[in-house]
């Protein structure tokens, strides 16, 4: 059985990036509309049906609201993790294909910008793993947890990051105390006072 798209596509997808929740609402609605009025569930539906959304006066909308709040490179997921869901449905992956063209074009420079971002983000979730939220928000990617905070933005090949390291820990001797001080005073050398 093949993702449904707007549960197994669009809707992890969307957890992944700050979009207003006023438009997010809007996208949402209209999203659910479309698959009422299209019917291309996997549950009931048909998938092949989304091409025949992703050509019509409903779909631009979504693109409009997409790019109002400055979300296009969330869209453009949303596509390429469809393009893979459907591999197997030629005529979805054509109109999949289309409407990553006419985004590229609409807002290729920004599009750009995210996916050096989504590589800096794919790095840094092979350092923290799942112990700490990774996601991008705005032109950054942010790491959050209860211990670790970070915000790292590239321009032209260089970084700059902002880190925040928080917690307590008890220790059973003064040695265990060096060591953990050495390590902030350590990293601690490595940065700029913010």
């Amino acid at each position: 059985m093949p993702k449904d798209f707007l549960r197994q596509v669009v809707n992890p997808t969307l957890l992944e990036f700050e979009i207003p929740v006023q438009i997010l609402s809007e996208i949402r609605k209209k999203l659910e509309a479309a698959e009422n009025k299209y019917n291309f569930s996997a549950f009931g539906g048909d998938v092949k049906k989304l091409a025949d959304f992703l050509k019509s006066p409903l779909w631009q909308e979504i693109v409009s609201l997409f790019e109002s709040s400055d979300a296009l490179p969330a869209l453009v997921k949303i596509l390429e993790r469809a393009k893979e869901a459907y591999k197997d449905y030629p005529e979805v992956v054509q109109a999949i294909e289309e409407a990553l063209k006419n985004i590229e074009q609409k807002g290729g420079e920004r599009v750009k910008e995210f996916n050096i971002l989504e590589e800096v983000k794919e790095k840094v979730q092979k350092i923290v793993g799942d112990l700490f939220e990774t996601k991008i928000s705005e032109n950054k990617v942010v790491v959050e947890g209860d211990r670790l905070e970070a915000y790292i933005e590239e321009d032209a090949g260089k970084y700059t990051m902002k880190l925040e390291v928080r917690g307590t820990k008890e220790t059973t001797g003064w040695k265990e105390v060096e060591d953990i001080l050495k390590e902030a005073k350590d990293l601690a050398t490595k940065l700029l006072p913010p």
